[in-house]
């Protein structure tokens, strides 16, 4: 149980990784995007920090992470990009989902 738990630990790490540079990837054209990239980033660290120690507020900081990285990445595609491919979108919530599941998983 102790390994599950680290791994939803490092999977949500990774997460704020590709967030953070996702918030790289924008700075220059639209702050209000990399900022949200950021905050989701942040929301994931602590998150994952909070998942090691079973915090009982761990999966609602790591569901509005998920939730604002998601948000995020679609604001990212429509308002940057000007083209939103779904299944790009789709893979991005089904790995998300993913993560979830092995955080519930580590709490019940």
């Amino acid at each position: 149980m102790t390994l599950v738990m680290y791994l939803a630990g490092v999977l949500s790490l990774i997460y704020a990784v590709v967030n953070a540079f996702g918030a790289w990837a924008v700075i220059r054209r639209k702050p209000l995007v990399a900022s949200l990239f950021m905050l989701a980033a942040s929301c994931l660290i602590v998150a994952a920090v909070a998942l090691v120690y079973k915090l009982p507020f761990a999966l609602w900081l790591l569901g509005s992470g998920l939730m604002m990285a998601s948000i995020a990445s679609l604001m990212n595609a429509w308002i940057v990009l000007g083209r939103v491919v779904w299944r790009f979108h789709l893979i991005r919530a089904v790995w998300a989902g993913i993560v979830f599941a092995i955080a519930l998983f580590v709490f019940r």
